[in-house]
C-alpha cells in the first residue's frame, strides 16, 4: 500500500514577470516601429493567455537588444535580497532584431497599451 505524502514539490519553472526599463520607447504593432526601442507584436495582447514557441515572433528590439527588458519573479511574497537576478537571456533571445522565446512558454498579458506595459509590466510568463 502506498503511503500518502504531504510533501509539496515546487515547480522547476515558476511564474515570471517581464517588465521594461522606464526610459524605453515602446510600441505595440504588427511590425517593427521606426524609433521604438521595443515593439511588442500586437497579437500578444489579444488573448488572456497564449503559448509561444521558439519560432513565434514576440516583438522586435533595436540595437540595444535584451538590455531593455527585465525579468522578475511573478509573485513576490517576500523579497530575498540574496537571490540572484533573472536574466532576460534565460528565457528570451533576439536574433536579427526579432524577439523570440528559448523554449515553449505560456504568456499572460498584463497590459493592453504601451503606457500600461511601462507602468505595470508587459506580461507574466512561465516556460513549459
Amino acid at each position: 500500500m502506498n503511503k500518502p505524502s504531504n510533501a509539496i514539490t515546487p515547480m522547476v519553472h515558476g511564474l515570471y514577470k517581464l517588465t521594461l526599463k522606464p526610459s524605453v520607447n515602446l510600441a505595440i504593432q504588427t511590425k517593427p516601429v521606426f524609433g521604438a526601442n521595443v515593439t511588442l507584436h500586437s497579437d500578444i495582447i489579444e488573448h488572456a493567455s497564449f503559448i509561444a514557441n521558439p519560432d513565434s515572433v514576440i516583438g522586435w528590439l533595436d540595437l540595444g537588444g535584451l538590455a531593455y527588458l527585465c525579468v522578475e519573479e511573478g509573485i513576490q511574497f517576500n523579497q530575498d535580497e540574496t537571490a540572484p537576478p533573472f536574466l532576460p537571456s534565460q528565457f528570451l533571445h533576439c536574433d536579427g532584431g526579432i524577439l523570440r522565446v528559448n523554449t515553449p512558454t505560456r504568456f499572460y498579458p498584463i497590459a493592453k497599451t504601451s503606457s500600461e506595459a511601462l507602468k505595470h509590466g508587459a506580461f507574466y510568463f512561465t516556460p513549459m
